[in-house]
């Protein structure tokens, strides 16, 4: 709730039980206005709930089976039923015929919630406080192919991660928080977040009341919206950010991150430490940088505040401290298995040799031929390679070839590659179309550029066909160009490469055309 004074569980023997404030029958506990013990919701007992979420005054639950229910205040149709009267006990949504969900999420008088194909069903309020009611799931029309794999809303927008990682959110930004770079009344469809999210992968979102962050691949925390009191921890003393903007943690890489969608509190889990910024909805007691936390796991840092919304958790791993990733880590008795890192370079049941110049991985065709579509026509088609136990690879770097294998083997990338070995990397995976893996590359790139070695890694990946990875390089030296230049990898730039590297540096840097004209007579 609002203020953190209700709550709806599930129990291991898979009984559903709700305590608190009952506002506007949200707890779906019938007309009993609040209880310190424990009731019993009958309807979703034994149908093995996976999630809840909540919004002002209405929640909903969905199941194991793909069904969705919803109970409380109707205001504009949010609980899907086809009426606008309120319910104080959980009921069916009624969704297109054969529509299965798999996650949901509440603002305060707007519902939505994933189907199973990784589409977009939404009711309720669905021109954002404009009084247009829609009584009855509908879809909401994203950019074509985009599929949708995390949901979640604030008070008054929402947010979605798609499957290639990017973000997507609308609503009304009156306070930033859909990060278009200004404010906005209302935004209907959803649009792509950009600005400094540009070329990252998003792996993990949460909203707050007012504002939207998300979590990137390699681990870096973005905040946007409404930063009154700082409650960002961004250190910036402005109400409005409008767009992404990279929160400083002490910790290198951030593992986990969540939010409540009624308050302003924010948590992220590093290797070590729980982190929280934000403002207490009770004590009014607020911090503007993200502080360490003694707790033992990141809901207990949400005492006295409104709680994530959360998947079913397995308690097990929150008492012994254990990582919960997304906060969604189901219990259903499934034994979680690394097949990817188990198998890769397993030649005990390998059935392909892949040699490269420093020796040889040992390769699964059904594995390459599942997961990468380069593989297919060469192992099960006409090409010379078909039938052969070896494929001579010695051609290719072979560190950035043994990090691409294992990327089809897990879908993850190698941290370990320094810059060269990753833009040799990134030209393998645009070769190959893997333009999941060569959004991981450039995302991780910007963390091995240095004054000392830019130049180098500009000179490496001048001849190559991703602009991406020399444009990373001009914004490095755009920002510290003068100490660049004093360099050794500067001095040992040829002439062409020199003026290219400077020139593109400036540009970005200034991006007025009475510079750029001075830059060019420079080099003229």
């Amino acid at each position: 709730g609002r203020r953190g004074n209700s709550a709806i569980f599930v129990t291991k023997d898979d009984e559903v039980y709700a305590v608190g404030e009952n506002i506007a029958g949200f707890l779906g506990i019938g007309d009993i206005e609040i209880t310190v013990s424990p009731i019993r919701l009958d309807l979703l007992c034994g149908k093995h709930v996976l999630g809840f979420a909540s919004g002002t005054t209405h929640s909903v639950a969905f199941t194991r089976e793909g069904e969705l229910y919803s109970w409380g205040d109707n205001n504009l149709g949010k609980l899907g039923n086809g009426t606008i009267i309120c319910r104080d006990s959980p009921g069916r949504v009624l969704l297109p015929e054969g529509v299965k969900v798999i996650q949901a999420a509440c603002a305060d008088r707007y519902t939505a919630a994933i189907t199973s194909e990784l589409k977009v069903l939404h009711w309720g309020d669905i021109e954002w406080s404009n009084g247009t009611s829609q009584t009855l799931p509908s879809y909401l029309e994203f950019p074509e192919n985009v599929k949708i794999f995390s949901l979640c809303c604030g008070a008054f927008h929402a947010v979605a991660l798609s499957s290639d990682g990017q973000v997507y959110t609308w609503g009304c930004g009156d306070m930033g928080q859909l990060g278009h770079r200004r404010t906005s009344d209302v935004e209907m469809i959803p649009r792509l977040v950009e600005g400094q999210l540009t070329g990252l992968l998003i792996k993990e979102i949460a909203c707050t009341m007012l504002a939207s962050v998300v979590l990137t691949l390699d681990g870096r925390v973005y905040a946007w919206g409404h930063n009154r009191d700082g409650v960002l921890g961004l250190a910036m003393d402005i109400e409005i950010i409008p767009s992404p903007q990279q929160v400083k943690i002490e910790e290198e890489e951030i593992k986990s991150i969540a939010a409540a969608n009624m308050g302003s509190i924010i948590t992220a889990i590093g290797e070590t430490n729980v982190y929280k910024w934000g403002m207490e909805d009770v004590d009014k007691v607020s911090w503007n940088i993200p502080h360490t936390v003694q707790v033992n796991n990141i809901l207990n840092a949400f005492a006295s505040s409104p709680i994530p919304r959360s998947n079913r958790i397995t308690w097990e791993k929150i008492r012994k401290n254990q990582e919960v990733k997304n906060l969604s880590e189901v219990d259903d008795g499934i034994v979680l298995r690394d097949i990817g890192n188990a198998l890769y370079n397993n030649k005990e049941y390998s059935d392909l040799t892949l040699r490269l110049s420093d020796g040889v991985v040992y390769v699964h065709k059904l594995i390459l031929c599942s997961f990468c579509e380069h593989f297919k026509p060469m192992l099960d088609g006409p090409w010379a390679e078909n039938g052969k136990k070896e494929i001579d690879l010695t051609s290719y770097n072979p560190q950035a070839y043994r990090a691409f294998v294992k990327y089809i083997y897990t879908g993850k990338l190698d941290h370990t590659l320094n810059g060269l070995q990753l833009i040799e990397l990134c030209d393998i995976a645009e070769s190959y179309f893997e333009n999941g893996l060569k959004r991981m590359v450039i995302t991780k790139f910007p963390c091995c550029l240095t004054e000392e070695n830019v130049a180098e890694l500009y000179c490496a990946a001048y001849s190559k066909p991703n602009e991406d990875i020399k444009e990373l390089c001009c914004n490095f030296v755009s920002t510290r160009l003068e100490e660049v230049i004093l360099t050794d990898g500067f001095d040992n730039l040829k002439g062409d490469l020199c003026k290219s590297l400077v020139r593109r540096a400036v540009q970005i840097k200034t991006n007025t055309p009475k510079l750029r004209k001075i830059v060019k007579a420079l080099f003229e």
